[in-house]
This record gives structure tokens, sequence and C-alpha cells, in this order.
């Protein structure tokens, strides 16, 4: 029996809040057109492939991530099943921010701190707690789709915390890995192993 999960991991398109470098969290911000595009293009490209048979898509529920999946099912002809488990980090009273108004605002928080990733934002999410329930979303899509292909469609953090955690990396390398809007990272996953084979790819995206 094959155990080997294959995961599929898209991240969201494009928001007028990632245009302008705010903080997003679990604000429910929805696509722009450019993310609409994005998502349009990432679809086509999940459609037209042969090299994987996706056997379900889920999604985290914040609007930017659902309006990337439903987009993205019925180009490949599933519905998505929104999970708040794959929501990004509660950023709390950083969300909607700039970090140039969170020094600001919050003076000496973010201070030798490149991510924010080490501290936990006023009324937010600790990066410890993140940091789990990063590892309980991507063990619960393994555990309950064992030798299966699955498309999750969520966030750049929460993407992080997944594939970071898996390839043995800590909360202090968050940064080092990039995943752009509607990128496409894969990963395999079995009892032993995880092996990342793409990371961070847009091709889709080029004209």
């Amino acid at each position: 029996m094959n155990n080997m999960t294959t995961v599929l991991l898209v991240r969201h398109g494009q928001t007028a809040w990632n245009l302008n470098g705010r903080w997003q969290g679990h604000a429910d911000v929805p696509l722009n057109e450019t993310g609409r595009e994005q998502a349009a293009a990432i679809a086509q490209r999940l459609a037209k492939q042969t090299e994987w048979k996706i056997d379900a898509l889920y999604a985290s529920d914040l609007e930017r991530a659902t309006e990337t999946a439903v987009i993205i099912g019925k180009a490949i002809g599933h519905t998505p099943i929104f999970d708040p488990i794959w929501r990004e980090r509660d950023m709390g009273g950083f969300s909607g921010l700039t970090r140039p108004q969170i020094l600001v605002e919050y003076p000496g928080l973010l201070e030798g701190e490149r991510s924010g990733f080490g501290l936990t934002p006023p009324n937010g999410e600790s990066g410890d707690a993140f940091w789990d329930r990063g590892a309980e979303a991507i063990n619960s899509v393994v555990t309950n789709h064992a030798g299966e292909t699955i498309l999750v469609v969520s966030h750049g953090g929460i993407l992080y915390a997944t594939v970071a955690r898996l390839l043995g990396m800590g909360q202090d390398n968050f940064g080092n890995l990039r995943f752009g809007n509607t990128s496409l990272s894969v990963m395999e996953i079995d009892d032993h192993h995880a092996r990342l084979h793409l990371l961070n790819d847009m091709n889709h995206l080029r004209k």
C-alpha cells in the first residue's frame, strides 16, 4: 500500500493589502483584479497538468483564499473544503498596518525582528501557537488522505510554518523561504520522510 501523500500548496492571489505592504492576518481582504487574474492562471495550469491527479481541495476560509480556491476548484472539478486551521496567523493589532506604521504605533516591539514571528502581536497569535497550528494542519491532511494527492490553498505565513517544520527548519528562519501570490509548492510526505519537490513556482504568471 502506498502511504506517500503528495501535497500541492498554493498561496492565494494578490490583494490590495499585499500591494501596499499591509499585514493581513485574519482580516478578510478580497482579491484585487491582479489577484483574480493570478488565480485564473494557476487554475489553468493545474487543470492542464497531468503529473498529479488531485483527490481533494482544501482552503483557508478567509476571503482571499476562498476566492482563489473557488476559481481553481471550477477549473479542476473539485469543490473546496474550507477549514479555518489553514488561516493566516492572527496578527491582532498589527493587522492592517505596514511595518513602518507598526514601528510608530508599537515602538520597540519589532526591534531586531525581521518578520515578527518571534513575538506575539497585541491581541494576536503567538509564534509557537501558529507554528503548532501549521503542524496540526498538515498532519490532519496527511492522516486523512494517506497515499492521495491533496491541494491546499492558503497563506504565506502558514505555508512557511508547514514547509519549514517538515524540512527541519525553525521559526527563526522565517523569510528564508518565499511564497509569492499563487505560487505552487509540492511536498511528498510519508511516515518517515518529507521531500520538497517544488518551491514558490510561478511560471504560470510569465507572459
